[in-house]
């Protein structure tokens, strides 16, 4: 188990490099000048911040990783069924499938967000996420070690209840990785149409998320703008402020 173990590790260190410190020295780092019109807030992120967010993302990398490898051993043990080749148990059923895990997803994430914004959850827990008022791509990954639990929890009984090749459960870590990159990059690029298009309307933008993290209590939603729309919790400046950031370029 020390070798799967080390082996996870060395695979999540890689994916964070990758996701989310490359695109940190792109952005902040060796083109600033390129992207600033893009740039959500103005200010600058100070040193200490930098250090927190790292500090608390490689040990929400180590807690992660650990909790993959529970995975792996309950899939040896056939608790959970994670199999090679997608669609070998039928394409339409997995793609049905795929798009089910992720509705469950975005809901998961949602209600346990709102959840860590209670009382001493979010004074000695989720408090350490919101220190970075004005995210880098680091502050994706920055969190107490129970918040690190509870973000992966939602994986035991979707494996259990629900077969998944592990092609379909790679593309929604990434996904789930993509959109996390999103709402802290501190860059939003996304057109000015897609507010009102079809496709854009009922989605959130890297905007939607930067107001979470400047106002705490508002914009807890993930991928799906409509979940704060229905409970009442989407910030009343996020769309005047998506077009704000869009009205510099």
């Amino acid at each position: 188990m020390l070798n799967a173990f080390l082996v996870i590790l060395a695979l999540a260190l890689l994916k964070y490099f990758f996701m989310f410190v490359a695109p940190y020295l792109v952005y902040w780092k060796i083109f600033p000048e390129k992207f600033n019109r893009f740039k959500i807030q103005s200010i600058e992120r100070q040193r200490p911040q930098l250090f927190h967010e790292i500090t608390y993302s490689l040990s929400t990398i180590f807690i992660q990783s650990l909790l993959v490898l529970s995975i792996y051993w309950g899939v040896q043990k056939n608790f959970f069924h994670i199999y090679l080749g997608f669609g070998s148990e039928g394409y339409l059923k997995e793609t049905v499938g795929y798009f089910i895990y992720f509705f469950i997803y975005d809901a998961y994430f949602y209600w346990s967000h709102r959840f860590l914004h209670i009382g001493w959850l979010y004074k000695n827990v989720h408090v350490v996420h919101h220190r970075s008022q004005n995210p880098t791509p680091f502050a994706a990954y920055s969190f107490h070690p129970i918040e690190a639990v509870i973000n992966m929890l939602y994986f035991y009984p979707i494996l259990y209840f629900f077969p998944m090749s592990l092609e379909l459960l790679l593309l929604l870590v990434l996904m789930t990785d993509f959109g996390n990159l999103g709402g802290h990059l501190g860059y939003d690029f996304l057109p000015k149409k897609m507010w009102n298009s079809w496709w854009g309307s009922w989605l959130t933008t890297p905007t939607h998320h930067n107001l979470h993290h400047q106002f705490s209590s508002c914009n807890y939603g993930l991928y799906w703008r409509g979940w704060d729309e229905i409970f009442k919790t989407l910030h009343v400046r996020t769309e005047s402020e998506f077009y704000r950031v869009k009205d510099q370029h």
